[in-house]
């Protein structure tokens, strides 16, 4: 198993610097969330990226952009906008050798809209994104988003969504998405399977999708770690901390992993 820190708790800061200051306490590998100023048309200047990102002594994975983009809106040239930022970062991912790439399958913001109409639309999109992934090999990893009034999923047809693609995708599992949906944790990585290849680890009081460190709301942990001790051998744990989070809290949270994960 390996740790990674998820860029997210210093969104919007100088990416060499925020590298830096990650490195400094203790990241050996990082999810990048291409959200902020510095990823702001990425595609135009990817190489000048990859070569800063490459002065770093650390492994990476990508995350597509999150705030604005959603791949089942009610709008189709909001669904074409998503869908082309996801084949960016999958290029993108590529050139920098990342480990995977996190896609979210989209949201439904309104009790108006249909959640079946939301799921075949996400279907359609990671159809099209696997295709467009043929050139460039990236592991593909689908999320789970959303609260129970937004996500698209119940715990059931998340899990028969990933299974669909068989090898084509995997799964990240986000922790606290799960939690603040009600969903079984430990009976739902146990489902998952070999399709889990990664989480997203944050905490949260099952009312408000929060993003506080491990310890800091309600979820169980030492169930949820006991499943997780079950997985692959490679899973990827990502803590994945708000913005604005002191960097010492995930220093603090890779201690916590590393004692419930001996092997991490």
């Amino acid at each position: 198993m390996k740790i990674y820190y998820s860029n997210l708790c210093k969104i919007g800061s100088n990416l060499s610097e925020s590298l830096d200051e990650l490195i400094q306490y203790g990241a050996s590998s990082v999810e990048l969330m291409l959200d902020g100023s510095c990823w702001n048309e990425f595609e135009n200047h990817s190489s000048e990226l990859a070569k800063v990102l490459a002065t770093k002594p650390l492994t990476y994975s990508v995350h597509t952009p999150v705030w604005d983009m959603n791949l089942t809106s009610e709008n189709a040239q909001a669904r074409r906008a998503a869908l082309e930022a996801y084949e960016r970062s999958i290029a993108f991912a590529a050139l920098i050798g990342a480990a995977h790439v996190v896609l979210h399958p989209g949201f439904c913001y309104a009790s108006v809209f249909n959640k079946n109409t939301a799921r075949q639309r996400a279907m359609l999109a990671v159809e099209k994104l696997c295709e467009f992934d043929l050139d460039y090999g990236v592991l593909l990893l689908v999320e789970n988003v959303g609260n129970s009034q937004s996500s698209i999923f119940s715990q059931d047809e998340y899990i028969r969504f990933i299974k669909r693609f068989g090898e084509k995708i995997g799964s990240l599992l986000d922790i606290g998405h799960a939690h603040l949906c009600g969903w079984d944790l430990p009976g739902t990585i146990s489902e998952l399977g070999k399709s889990l290849y990664a989480v997203h680890l944050h905490d949260n009081s099952g009312k408000s999708d929060s993003h506080f460190p491990i310890g800091s709301g309600n979820i169980q942990w030492n169930c949820v770690f006991e499943a997780l001790r079950k997985c692959r051998p490679d899973l990827r744990l990502i803590l994945e901390y708000d913005i604005g989070t002191q960097l010492k809290m995930l220093q603090s949270g890779k201690k916590i992993l590393m004692h419930a994960f001996p092997s991490a």
